[in-house]
């Protein structure tokens, strides 16, 4: 029985940097689709004369799920690898994704742990000693749901586990993990205000507090030293930026102002579940 074929999708906006290394751990594929948000840094045209093989379209960044479904929507086959590029397959996740493709396929989609790395060295505690993501699935049975950020994917059963890990490069620079955590931020604040959420004082100083007790000393994250401290610290800044932004959104609203909000996807279809379909 031949293996399933399986398409890699990867979104990018300027990720020159990143996107070279990224396509060629991912080369096995028989479809690689990279999804575009217009970048201004020579990223498409890097790809285009690099990688002729890589299909390539652009639109419009309304945030990820939006841009993985729509992806999703139009690659050549029914197995789908999700990948960031920043992201990289290692030899034996790609030789266990193969084999898993080989089948017997006795799940709807599989799920990988990432090794995070930050300038040149691993940061395996703080809670990313968990960390896996949901990346190999079957398109009819796997949908993001309407999120802005931080979506998960929804699988219709139960999810398999790949044993071998994908290196993962979260933190390029300081100032970039920064922009990338004030954006993120800003999203997350907008998901919460458009679900009818609100804070206070309390959630604005609890929250980030119980996130660097959880994740430096219940999840050991002081075992990783200066790279623990600092990954940490990261993540208790978007934790205050996120709810610091939501009463802000709040208290527009309450004073009778425009409240500024992302653009979101309202695309036919985009969130349909494919197995709920009449």
């Amino acid at each position: 029985m031949p293996r399933a074929p399986v398409t890699v999708i990867i979104h990018t906006l300027d990720e020159t940097a990143f996107i070279e290394d990224c396509l060629r751990s991912v080369s096995w594929a028989d479809e690689i689709y990279l999804l575009d948000s217009f970048s201004t840094d020579g990223t498409v045209e890097l790809v285009r004369e690099r990688f002729p093989a890589v299909r390539i379209e652009q639109r419009e960044y309304l945030g990820a799920a939006s841009a993985k479904n729509y992806a999703i929507d139009r690659a050549a086959h029914d197995w789908i690898f999700v990948i960031d590029a920043d992201e990289r397959v290692t030899p034996k996740l790609r030789d266990e994704i193969l084999r898993t493709l080989n089948g017997p396929l006795d799940k709807w989609a599989y799920s990988v742990g990432r090794l995070n790395f930050m300038f040149g060295k691993p940061v395996r505690y703080s809670g990313l000693q968990r960390d896996r993501v949901t990346r190999l699935f079957h398109r009819g049975h796997a949908r993001y749901p309407n999120k802005r950020v931080h979506a998960d994917l929804v699988v219709d059963g139960t999810t398999g586990r790949l044993t071998q890990k994908m290196d993962h490069y979260y933190i390029r620079t300081f100032d970039h993990m920064i922009a990338k955590m004030t954006r993120y931020a800003n999203w997350g604040a907008a998901q919460m205000f458009i679900d009818g959420k609100s804070t206070n004082l309390l959630g604005i100083l609890g929250h980030p507090i119980a996130k660097f007790v959880r994740d430096f000393i219940l999840n050991l994250g002081f075992l990783d030293g200066t790279r623990g401290l600092i990954s940490v610290g990261m993540h208790v800044y978007y934790t205050f930026w996120k709810y610091a932004k939501l009463w802000e959104l709040t208290q527009l609203k309450r004073m009778g102002k425009p409240v500024p909000l992302p653009k979101l996807d309202e695309g036919e279809g985009r969130w349909e579940l494919p197995w709920v379909k009449g």
